[in-house]
């Protein structure tokens, strides 16, 4: 019989979970005998290599090794922050047919995120089967609260491709207050703030009589341990050009031996006070000559470069605590999630935002995989006495004919929910009915997130506003979006065809799927 698992896919390091026979979850190990696997990808000459093993492709060949596709998920090309990364990522992004983001690896080979993350789930998946001895085929995987629409369905597009069923996404803070035990202990109310590799996380979580009520979710998506480690490399290269007289500021492979070494002291920082950058063979000189490179860096001057970045952690717990209607005095405990959290000036700002001493979970990294471990037990039935109710990130909005967008699902709606509007033909014999879906709650289509174009087509021959069309739009548990048509008058379900969409078409997931599988 297959089994099921708990899967935290982060921008750093992903993390797999599984619930043992005695009832206790558990942290699988690596072939390496890590917990975590590195969200590392090298398209090497013999073939993709994952975690661990990748890292070896940071110094042969930093251009064709993937890290950070989680952050690239379901985003749009011309996404500023997108911009922002092309500028800085040693490989290259490009722009997918549809707008979306891809990976170029090489002339004329592009890969999707969907494609790297899969590879990283299917690593994970294997991890689980040397364990349990057994075919794991569903999972539960964790998702920033915050990820809309198009990066829930590119999630459970990479699993699919992994040979993985999603049996739940659900929010890495939820996962994490139930991987925490907070349905074993008091009543409370929780604020819980994830800060991993990639993103910033908050939500608002009621506990109540093993009831997880979650209120709101806000967060940055470009926001975490990945910038801080970006903001220290602009810091040493300007160094580097002050002590060295050399720029390596376009140099690839220069940039990625310093974002190393500057993740290996921003570690070292959050346990003492100095530790020193090292990296041996940073540049060559034009005469062959290679130039090591050592610099020691105060804690005090890690918290001055990366204090742009903590104080952008304010406005998503303000916003959390806003939509809410809670004041900070209200929350009963603020749980900090995610390695990020380890930073000394991290905790120090969250307990200033929030007023609060956060409670330092011991195992940040490992919390919220153990969260998605207990929720397959929960959907399986072996953990009674517990339920989730979440709420959606975003509102829906509709429009016809490029007009102004009507909300048709408010913001922190609880889910599954499903709303109706009823659209009209315009013109007399009107074949077909086109309109835009879109996430976001603002009446201006320029303010949000365009999810996809439709037409209802084969409508019946009639007169101008003869044929009535009831659109149902339904936001399942896993947030995801889908829509179905039916005529009024005949009470016949119409045809829908979905002419623009954001990632992978259906037919593209079950070939790469099968590619996957054959090798």
């Amino acid at each position: 019989m297959s089994k099921a698992v708990g899967i935290d896919l982060g921008t750093t390091n992903s993390v797999v979970a599984v619930i043992d026979r005695d009832g206790a979850p558990r942290i699988l190990t690596t072939e390496e005998g890590s917990t975590t696997l590195p969200s590392l990808v090298w398209f090497s000459p013999r073939g993709p290599i994952v975690g661990e093993a990748a890292r070896e492709g940071l110094d042969e060949s930093p251009d064709l090794t993937i890290f950070g596709a989680k952050r690239l998920l379901g985003r749009r090309f011309d996404h500023p922050e997108i911009k922002k990364l092309a500028r800085i990522l040693p490989y290259e992004l490009t722009e997918a047919p549809n707008g979306d983001t891809w990976i170029q690896l090489a002339a004329g080979r592009a890969v999707s995120p969907e494609e790297v993350s899969a590879l990283i789930l299917r690593e994970l998946k294997r991890t689980a089967e040397r364990f349990l001895k057994a075919s794991v085929t569903r999972a539960v995987i964790t998702i920033p609260a915050w990820y809309d629409a198009a990066q829930r369905q590119a999630t459970k597009d990479a699993a699919a491709i992994a040979g993985l069923q999603v049996i739940r996404l659900i929010s890495e803070p939820t996962a994490a207050a139930l991987g925490h035990g907070a349905h074993r202990g008091a009543d409370r109310r929780y604020l819980v703030c994830d800060l991993g590799g990639g993103t910033f996380d908050v939500a608002a979580v009621d506990v109540e009589a093993g009831v997880f009520e979650v209120l709101a979710t806000t967060g940055d998506p470009f926001l975490g341990g990945d910038d801080v480690d970006r903001a220290v490399v602009e810091h040493l290269v300007r160094d580097v050009r002050q002590t060295r007289g050399i720029d390596v500021s376009t140099d690839a492979f220069a940039i990625e031996k310093l974002r190393l070494a500057a993740q290996r002291a921003k570690h070292e920082l959050s346990d003492h006070a100095n530790a020193t950058v090292t990296v041996a063979g940073l540049a060559e000189l034009p005469s062959g000559k290679l130039v090591d490179y050592a610099r020691p860096v105060r804690r005090d001057e890690l918290e001055l470069w990366s204090s742009p970045l903590v104080k952008r952690l304010e406005t998503p717990v303000k916003e959390a605590m806003r939509r809410c209607g809670r004041k900070r005095e209200e929350i009963e405990e603020v749980l900090l999630v995610g390695g990020s959290t380890r930073m000394p000036a991290v905790k120090k700002e969250l307990a200033r935002i929030t007023g609060r001493e956060p409670s330092v979970i011991p195992n940040p990294e490992e919390v919220v995989a153990i969260g998605a471990a207990l929720e397959v037990a929960r959907l399986d039935g072996t953990i009674e006495g517990v339920l989730l109710i979440d709420v959606t990130a975003r509102g829906l909005s509709m429009s016809v004919q490029s007009g102004e967008c009507e909300m048709v699902i408010a913001q922190s709606a609880v889910v599954p929910t499903r709303e109706h509007r009823l659209l009209a033909t315009r013109t007399d014999e009107q074949a077909r009915l086109e309109f835009d879906v879109w996430e976001g709650e603002s009446p201006d289509p320029s303010q949000n997130r365009h999810l996809g174009r439709y037409a209802i087509v084969d409508l019946p021959a009639a007169a101008a506003g003869d044929v009535l069309c009831l659109v149902e739009v339904t936001i399942d548990t896993d947030g995801v979006v889908r829509l179905g048509v039916t005529e009024m008058v005949s009470g016949e379900r119409l045809t829908l065809e979905q002419i623009f969409h954001a990632g992978l078409a259906r037919a593209e997931v079950t070939r790469l799927a099968k590619q996957l599988e054959a090798q």
